[in-house]
């Protein structure tokens, strides 16, 4: 089938403009792309660093990260209890510095499936989405849901003034809540028992303190 003479002389003049102005469009995709390239590398890469977690109290450069999460909902050999009891907000020093601040939880567990646990440890960091702030409070023994001990509870200090704006156009209202729980599962087919670990997630946006002071 012949060609359409006005088809090809289309073809024809697009690739000649194409070649004539090829510098100016290279400059003009240059020119587009790098800004948003440049915005979305300065968004994305200070979230993603925010969303990973040490649970090492000291961080070095042998330190572990953890990217991924449960939620409280997917834990399926025990229950995790976590109430928020306080938010003390942090003070003004004379030097501009910020002092006093702390969040206290509550955290205590069930046994789910009649399962033989024991050792159930925490470890609990508080941190904020786009930012390098950290704060870690010392892993500690849990008690089941109902004892009344001290031991669970976990006060973690925070000297940080909410809301925060990390980046541009980016407004922080709490910090994100993740905790490391181990645990020890005797198996009947196990002479030892075995060693859990679990990682939460728990965004504190949607909660709020029993007391703020």
């Amino acid at each position: 089938m012949p060609k359409n003479p006005t088809q090809a002389n289309t073809k024809k003049s697009l690739l000649q403009w194409l070649h004539t102005y090829r510098t100016k469009l290279a400059l003009s995709l240059f020119i587009i792309l790098v800004p948003v390239l440049l915005i979305v590398i300065g968004y994305v890469s200070p979230y993603v660093q925010s969303t990973r977690v040490t649970f090492d109290t000291e961080i070095t450069e042998e330190s572990t990260y953890v990217r991924n999460f449960k939620s409280l909902d997917e834990l399926e050999d025990i229950t995790l209890y976590v109430d928020w009891l306080t938010l003390t907000k942090p003070t003004e020093t004379t030097e501009g510095d910020l002092e006093g601040g702390s969040l206290s939880f509550r955290i205590t567990y069930d046994v789910e499936n009649n399962k033989d646990i024991n050792d159930v440890t925490v470890t609990a960091v508080l941190q904020p989405l786009y930012s390098n702030i950290r704060n870690i409070a010392l892993p500690r023994v849990i008690f089941p849901f109902g004892t009344t001990s001290s031991q669970s509870i976990f006060t973690i200090t925070h000297n940080v003034s909410y809301p925060i704006n990390p980046i541009l156009f980016v407004n922080v209202n709490d910090p994100i809540l993740y905790l490391k729980i181990t645990y020890n599962e005797v198996l009947i087919d196990q002479v030892n028992p075995v060693l859990v670990t679990e990682y939460i997630r728990i965004p504190l946006n949607d909660d709020n303190p029993d007391r703020v002071n």
